[in-house]
């Protein structure tokens, strides 16, 4: 099995040079996924993101997932939302969006956790960060989920790069979109 490519998108960058960047792997490469994290961005700034990215991705194929609130989900015309918080916020995602988007759960603690997000009727695990490096622990934890469970799994590890990435069983591998510094 090969795994499916859940892109990362970086929010700290300038829109135009993240919009070029995408152009360019969403053209090079099949992505099933695009996650859209909110970061550090204010309100404002993320729906403008958001309005700019969400149609370029899925004009080529991309479910776009984002954070936040479900009904931002709607006003910007995603595909998701991508949960990162307790399983309070991960059960008004589901109400508030199941079944027509998806509802996936970060932010994974341990195995139980995981299956309590999981028992909640989310689409999608995603374990690791979604930026720095996966721990050991994370790793093993994806691993296991991905043997056991049915909902599918997604292994992130930013740092470790697409040739050397290994997704062991899981479903999608959480790649982080590259963006070129601009030339001067």
């Amino acid at each position: 099995m090969s795994a499916e490519i859940f892109l990362i998108a970086p929010t700290d960058q300038p829109i135009e040079q993240l919009v070029a960047a995408l152009n360019v792997t969403l053209d090079r490469d099949e992505v099933a996924a695009l996650l859209l994290p909110r970061g550090k961005l204010a309100e404002n700034a993320y729906k403008e993101l958001a309005k700019r990215i969400v149609p370029l991705a899925q004009a080529k194929g991309a479910a776009v997932l984002i954070e936040g609130e479900p009904g931002l989900v709607r006003l910007v015309g995603a595909d998701g939302l991508h949960v990162p918080g307790g399983i309070k916020a991960v059960e008004e995602a589901i109400a508030a969006l199941k079944p027509r988007m998806i509802v996936g759960a970060g932010d994974i603690h341990s195995r139980d956790d995981a299956m309590l997000k999981g028992e909640a009727g989310v689409d999608y695990i995603l374990f690791g960060p979604l930026s720095g490096s996966i721990s050991a622990p994370e790793r093993e934890m994806a691993q296991w989920w991905a043997e056991t469970m049915e909902i599918p799994s997604v292994l992130s590890d930013p740092e470790a790069g697409p040739a050397s990435y290994d997704a062991g069983d899981c479903e999608f591998i959480g790649l982080p979109l590259t963006v070129a510094e601009p030339t001067k």
